[in-house]
């Protein structure tokens, strides 16, 4: 009985791991999704707002979400462990996304505003600091590339060595073989 009741624990528990599972996936495919249409929402707004500060707010809203999207991803498609130089990229990543949101609730309420002077002078003094996150999270994105080509290099350069040292070694075995004895 008591092996019974071990092995409906185990199945039990094997269970609740992949239920966990799917349910983190399913939880990661939600928030994925809904990072997409919010970005597609923002396009499209701004392309149905008419000219103005409102649609340049819209469509600074938009290029920050894509650009922080795009940093994202060049950060998660680079290997474990991998460094901007000094920086490490997760926390490259943490700090412009706790400055952006910052910034997009900043251009979100400017496009609330009644009077399009007063958006004119709001998005003048917030338009900069937008184009300035957005010029320095495209700078660590190419940063983390440049860095994982030298990386990249350097490991190939390590590998053609071993292989010419190894292919050295075989033409030396070849040619020196019937001199070897034990």
């Amino acid at each position: 009985m008591t092996g019974f009741l071990e092995a409906v624990l185990i199945i039990l528990l094997v269970v609740a791991a992949l239920g966990a599972i799917v349910v983190w996936a399913g939880l990661r495919l939600v928030r994925r999704t809904v990072a997409l249409g919010r970005r597609r929402a923002l396009e499209f707004r701004a392309r149905l707002l008419p000219p103005g500060p409102r649609r340049d707010a819209a469509a600074l809203r938009h290029q920050l979400a894509a650009e922080l999207h795009a940093m994202q991803q060049a950060i998660a498609a680079a290997p474990p462990g991998a460094r901007m130089f000094r920086a490490d990229p997760v926390a490259v990543l943490a700090e412009a996304t706790r400055i952006a949101t910052r910034l997009d609730a900043d251009l979100a309420t400017i496009e609330t505003f009644l009077d399009r002077a007063r958006q004119r002078t709001a998005l003048a003094t917030v338009t900069p600091q937008v184009v300035q996150l957005i010029d320095s999270i495209y700078s660590a994105r190419q940063t983390v590339l440049q860095t994982a080509a030298l990386d990249r290099e350097r490991d190939l350069s390590v590998l053609g060595s071993a292989v010419a040292d190894e292919a050295a070694s075989l033409r030396n075995y070849e040619q020196n073989r019937r001199d070897l004895t034990i």
